[in-house]
């Protein structure tokens, strides 16, 4: 019956059984690599969410002429979208090559879970690289339409 399956399939891992009856073994030297950026990754997010805490408590009748709320929202948006992008990138390109789904995408039929995963990877990438262009613009605007104009001059 897999070879039946198989020809439905072919050159590709689906219902082939050597790729179903592969073992996954936790050390190893890819697994190790994959585990490593955990260790700074979930820092990082806790730093962006208390970041993104203290934009969110700060209000907008506060007027201090040291921060910009556009600007700092912008810097924040910008450290989810790159953690969002490391996310995705992860799930795309570091955990399956670890091994760990082989047996489990070759026994299944294929299906457009895997393209969601790559959509967003590549999704939350352009959208990380987009920051950079849009946080000078943003003070571009702060510098051209300040709100304190008769301050400034």
């Amino acid at each position: 019956m897999s070879s039946n399956l198989s020809s439905l399939y072919p050159n590709t891992i689906h219902f082939n059984q050597s790729y179903i009856n592969y073992k996954f073994n936790w050390i190893d030297f890819s697994v190790l690599l994959a585990i490593i950026p955990w260790f700074y990754m979930i820092p990082s997010f806790i730093v962006i969410c208390k970041i993104f805490i203290v934009y969110l408590k700060s209000s907008y009748s506060k007027t201090n002429t040291d921060v910009n709320r556009h600007v700092f929202l912008a810097i924040s948006l910008s450290q989810f979208a790159c953690f969002s992008a490391f996310f995705f990138d992860y799930f795309m390109t570091r955990l399956p090559a670890t091994g760990i789904f082989t047996s489990f995408c070759a026994s299944i039929y294929p299906n457009h879970w895997l393209k969601v995963i790559l959509f967003l990877a590549l999704y939350t990438n352009y959208l990380a690289l987009a920051f950079p262009i849009l946080l000078p613009i943003i003070r571009l605007v702060v510098v051209v339409f300040t709100k304190n104009h008769g301050k400034v001059s």
